[in-house]
C-alpha cells in the first residue's frame, strides 16, 4: 500500500454491514430494545479482496477483518422509536502488506434511531487508523437512513438506504481535500428458500453505488477529480445459522459467504492502481464471515 493518504472502510460498506461485505456498516445498525440493556455483536470476515468504497486496498494473501461492536439501550420516545448508542472498533489484518500486517484499525461511536414504521436513521463518527505508523487515514461523520419496505413487497422488500459521509480529517483517496460521500444501495432478500425449521438458508442480493459529491474520488493527477461515480457492487450473499455444529459454550453463531462484482469509476480506478492494487476496471472477489451476538 502506497504511504499516501487513505481512508477508511465496509466496504461496503453498510453495512457495514454488510453488511456484507462484512465489514461495519453504521447504516444497517439495527437498534435493541429499550430495556436498559447491552448486547455485542463479535463478528471475523476473510475476504479474498479489500474494497472500500471502491479503492483497493489489498487484493493477495490473507486477509482477516474482526469487528465488536457494543450497544446501550438508552431509551424510548412517547412516538414508540428506539434509540441506541454503540462504540466498536473493526480491524484489517493483511499478511500480504509488507511491515503493515495490521493494517486498519478503525473506531467508531454513534447513535441509532429505530423508528415505529421500521425506518432507521443512523449518526456516527469514524477514526481510521493504521497501527503500523502512518497514523489516521482519516476522520469522518456519517449519516444514513434505512428504509423498512418489507410488507410493500409481500414481505421480502428491498431494503433501501441512503448514506452521507462527511469528511473531516486525512482522506480517502490521493488527493489533499477532505470529501464528501454519497452512497446509495438495496438488499432485496429471500428468507429461508429450503423450508427448513433445521437448516434455515437466506440469500441476499445487495447492489450498492458510490458517489462523489464534493472531492471525494481525488487521484491526486489533477486531470480526473471531477468524477462524480466511483464504484457499483452487485454481490450474492447466503447466510445460515450454524446451530449444532457450534457448541452450546460458545453461543449462537451463524455464517455467511457472498460473491461481489465491482465495477470502478476512472478516478477510483487510478487510485487503485497507485495503491499497488491493480490496475483493472472491475474484479470480483469472495467474503466469508462469521458473526455471533448475545
Amino acid at each position: 500500500m502506497s504511504p499516501a493518504p487513505r481512508f477508511i472502510t465496509r466496504t461496503c460498506t453498510p453495512a457495514l454491514a454488510a453488511l456484507m461485505c462484512l465489514s461495519y456498516s453504521p447504516q444497517t445498525s439495527q437498534a435493541q430494545e429499550a430495556d436498559g440493556g447491552v448486547s455485542v455483536d463479535i463478528s471475523i470476515d476473510f475476504v479474498t479482496e479489500y474494497w472500500f468504497r471502491g479503492i483497493g486496498q489489498e487484493n493477495e494473501g490473507l486477509i482477516v477483518q474482526p469487528g465488536l461492536t457494543l450497544t446501550f439501550d438508552l431509551f424510548e420516545t412517547s412516538g414508540g422509536a428506539v434509540v441506541t448508542g454503540y462504540i466498536g472498533s473493526w480491524n484489517s489484518y493483511q499478511d500480504a502488506t509488507a511491515g503493515n500486517e495490521w493494517f486498519e484499525s478503525d473506531m467508531i461511536g454513534g447513535f441509532n434511531v429505530a423508528l415505529s414504521n421500521g425506518d432507521s436513521v443512523d449518526i456516527s463518527y469514524i477514526n481510521l487508523y493504521n497501527p503500523a505508523g502512518n497514523g489516521i487515514f482519516a476522520e469522518e461523520i456519517d449519516l444514513s437512513y434505512s428504509l423498512d419496505d418489507s410488507e410493500r413487497w409481500g414481505g421480502m422488500g428491498l431494503s433501501p438506504y441512503i448514506l452521507l459521509a462527511v469528511e473531516v480529517d486525512g482522506g480517502s483517496d490521493a488527493g489533499a481535500d477532505q470529501g464528501v460521500y454519497l452512497e446509495v444501495g438495496i438488499e432485496p432478500s429471500l428468507n429461508d428458500i429450503l423450508g427448513s425449521d433445521t437448516l434455515p438458508i437466506d440469500i441476499t442480493i445487495p447492489i450498492t453505488v458510490g458517489l462523489s459529491l464534493d472531492s471525494y474520488y481525488e487521484d491526486g493527477l489533477g486531470g480526473n477529480d471531477s468524477d462524480t461515480f466511483g464504484f457499483l457492487d452487485i454481490g450474492l450473499v447466503t447466510s445460515m445459522p450454524l446451530g449444532s455444529l457450534v457448541p452450546a459454550a460458545l453461543g449462537e453463531w451463524d455464517a455467511s459467504f457472498g460473491v461481489h462484482y465491482i465495477l470502478l469509476g476512472d478516478t477510483a480506478q487510478n487510485i487503485s492502481a497507485a495503491f499497488g492494487t491493480g490496475n483493472d476496471d472491475s474484479s470480483v472477489y469472495a467474503t466469508f464471515g462469521l458473526s455471533t451476538s448475545f
